[in-house]
C-alpha cells in the first residue's frame, strides 16, 4: 500500500479543516473523513507483524491491547489445543499466499486442507472446515477471528459528544464460504458502566443471502444484546460510504473496500430498538454511557449438521472517530 490508511485519514481529516469555510466538496463523494465536521481520531489501525508466533490465542480473549488471532475452540487434534505450523497453500482458500508460508501460518494439522490461520505484514486471514471439528449430527460453531480489546482506562467513548462519529473500513476479500451459517460481520462490542454489553454489528457477507434489514438477538454465552446491520444504502442504523462495497451474498477473490460509520443518532435510534426488543432488561439508550471495548471481525460458520467451510482475508481494518 502506498500510504497507511492512518496517513489519508488524517489528510482528509486536515483538508477538510482547512477547507470547509470556503468550500464545500462537489465531487458526490460521501466518505466518513470528507464528511468531517471537526478533526478525526484514529482509535485503532490494524498493525504490521512479522508472523503469526506470539500473536495468536486457543481462548475467546486476546490479551488488552493487543492484535491477535483467536481460536474459539481448542484443536481436538492436540492434547494442548494449540495449533501447529503448516506450509500448505491456504490462500487457495484465503486469497492471501504468505511470502514466507512457514512463519505465517498455524493450523489443525500439518497438511492440505486443514483450518489455518494466517498473520504476516498488514493482512490476516483464516481457513476453517468443518471436517476438524468432532463428527456430530447437532450444530457446531467455528471461528478464527482477528480481535483488539481495549485496555481499561483508554476505551473510547464515540458517542460522548452529541455529533460524534464512529467510522470503520477495511479492505477483505472471502473467496470461499460452503454451507447455510456462513457469514462475516465486523462487530463492534460497547459496554456501559454497570458492564451490558451490546455487539453492533456491520454485516459484509452472509453465504447465499444479502440480507436489507437489520436482525436482532442476544448471545448468552457472551452476555450480549446483538444487532446486525446490513452496509447496505438507506439503512437506519450505518451508513455506508459511497466508495464501500456493499453486503453481499456470493464469496469473490480479490480486495474489496468495505467502509462505514455510524453517527450518534444512529447509535441511539439502535439502543432504542434493542430497548424495545428486550423490555425490562434496562438497556440505557443513553449513548454517553457506552465505551467501545472491542473490535474483531466475526467470521464464522454454523455447521447445521451439514458440512461448512469458510476462507477469507482481510487488511487495513481502521476506526476512527469524528469530532
Amino acid at each position: 500500500m502506498q500510504k497507511s490508511r492512518n496517513q489519508k485519514i488524517l489528510e482528509q481529516g486536515l483538508a477538510v479543516l482547512l477547507l470547509a469555510p470556503v468550500i464545500s466538496v462537489c465531487d458526490g463523494t460521501s466518505s466518513s473523513a470528507q464528511a468531517a465536521t471537526g478533526p478525526t481520531t484514529i482509535i485503532f489501525e490494524q498493525p504490521q507483524v512479522s508472523g503469526i508466533a506470539g500473536n495468536f490465542i486457543v481462548d475467546h480473549a486476546s490479551p488488552k491491547g493487543s492484535f491477535a488471532m483467536v481460536l474459539w475452540q481448542p484443536n481436538r487434534f492436540q492434547a494442548n489445543g494449540q495449533l501447529v505450523p503448516t506450509t500448505w497453500d491456504a490462500g487457495a482458500e484465503t486469497g492471501f499466499t504468505p511470502s514466507l508460508v512457514s512463519g505465517a501460518q498455524l493450523g489443525f494439522q500439518n497438511r492440505a486442507g486443514t483450518s489455518t490461520a494466517q498473520m504476516e505484514g498488514d493482512t490476516v486471514g483464516a481457513y476453517i472446515n468443518s471436517a476438524d471439528l468432532p463428527q456430530s449430527s447437532a450444530d457446531q460453531k467455528m471461528m478464527i477471528t482477528p480481535q483488539f480489546i481495549f485496555p481499561a482506562g483508554s476505551q473510547p467513548m464515540p458517542f460522548a459528544h452529541a455529533l460524534g462519529s464512529l467510522s470503520g473500513s477495511m479492505e477483505l476479500q472471502i473467496p470461499v464460504a460452503v454451507g447455510s451459517d456462513a457469514y462475516v460481520v465486523a462487530d463492534l462490542l460497547f459496554e456501559d458502566a454497570r458492564g451490558l454489553r451490546v455487539s453492533y454489528g456491520i454485516e459484509i457477507f452472509r453465504n447465499h443471502e444479502r440480507r436489507a434489514v437489520s436482525g436482532s438477538g442476544y448471545d448468552a454465552p457472551s452476555g450480549s444484546y446483538m444487532l446486525n446491520v446490513p452496509l447496505v444504502n438507506n439503512q437506519q442504523f450505518v451508513t455506508a460510504a459511497a466508495t464501500s462495497t456493499p453486503t453481499t451474498g456470493t464469496p469473490w477473490s480479490g480486495w474489496r473496500l468495505f467502509e462505514w460509520s455510524i453517527s450518534e443518532a444512529q447509535f441511539v435510534g439502535a439502543l432504542q430498538h434493542l430497548a424495545a426488543q428486550y423490555p425490562g432488561k434496562a438497556i440505557s439508550t443513553d449513548p454517553a454511557q457506552y465505551v467501545l471495548s472491542e473490535v474483531h471481525l466475526n467470521a464464522e460458520f454454523h455447521t447445521k449438521g451439514q458440512p461448512a467451510q469458510l476462507g477469507w482475508s482481510m487488511r487495513g481494518l481502521t476506526l476512527w472517530t469524528t469530532p
